[in-house]
């Protein structure tokens, strides 16, 4: 087993480390495809997400990074403005309004494999795509976009701005992950595409193995009958040539 097959049994049957647990709904089918091609596999993956969340950790601190802070709202759905509203009752540090857009990174066995997932994740939509390539070598695909909304709420548990103004983020957000949505149903799509075509090439390069193969059994068993010929020609040579002599044997033995 080589090392991409390694990293993928160790993926694919490891224990999900992420906050929620599981795969998205959303993109569950997505991911299980690319996990069933031989070439491919997932390591990370989010459908997208509206969340508010307090960047003060359970001791009181400032979190600059969401690992620590608290969440007070989180959907992978269109988000509900009542209950956005809601979840800032109680507010005691600064809180945030968020959109995050689907984000995928799949790891490929061969850089050509990798440029074909990008070239389908770019024409999805998905135009802050890229391939990086680790120290062991790891060819990583990161799908992304840049269509994501951030918005601080509060700061020191005072709310900063009005309920009309969250309705309004509300419908923003419900637009950008709808967009979201139909941008991950073009990505399923064109992976699709991707998988008929790798699989037409491999027909192609069977086929083309096989003519080969011929070509090259149908110029061996020309040579072989050539030589064949050319031995059976001079056989004929050597039998004629003892007919001669002993036809005029007759003449040596008359001489004195």
């Amino acid at each position: 087993m080589n090392r991409f097959d390694s990293d993928k049994e160790k993926a694919l049957t490891g224990v999900d480390l992420s906050r929620k647990g599981s795969i998205d709904a959303k993109i569950h089918s997505l991911v299980s495809f690319l996990n069933n091609l031989a070439d491919f596999f997932t390591t990370s993956s989010c459908s997208g997400r509206i969340i508010i969340f307090d960047d003060t950790n359970k001791e009181g601190n400032k979190s600059v990074k969401k690992k620590g802070c608290q969440w007070l709202y989180t959907t992978h759905d269109e988000a509900i403005y009542e209950t956005a509203v809601e979840s800032l009752q109680n507010l005691t540090g600064d809180s945030v309004f968020k959109f995050e857009p689907f984000v995928l990174h799949v790891q490929c066995r061969s850089l050509s494999n990798a440029q074909s997932l990008l070239s389908c994740a770019v024409a999805s939509g998905f135009r802050n795509s890229g391939i990086s390539i680790g120290n062991k070598g790891k060819i990583i695909v990161a799908v992304r976009s840049t269509h994501g909304l951030e918005v601080p709420l509060s700061q020191d548990g005072e709310l900063l701005v009005t309920n009309m103004y969250i309705e309004k983020l509300v419908q923003i957000a419900n637009q950008k992950i709808q967009e979201n949505f139909l941008r991950i149903d073009r990505f399923h799509k064109n992976v699709t595409s991707l998988k008929e075509s790798l699989e037409a090439e491999d027909v192609c390069d069977n086929t083309s193995n096989i003519k080969k193969k011929k070509v090259k059994r149908e110029k061996l068993e020309a040579r072989l009958d050539a030589k064949k010929s050319v031995k059976e020609r001079s056989g004929d040579s050597n039998e004629m040539t003892s007919d001669d002599l002993s036809a005029c044997s007759f003449i040596f033995e008359n001489v004195t």
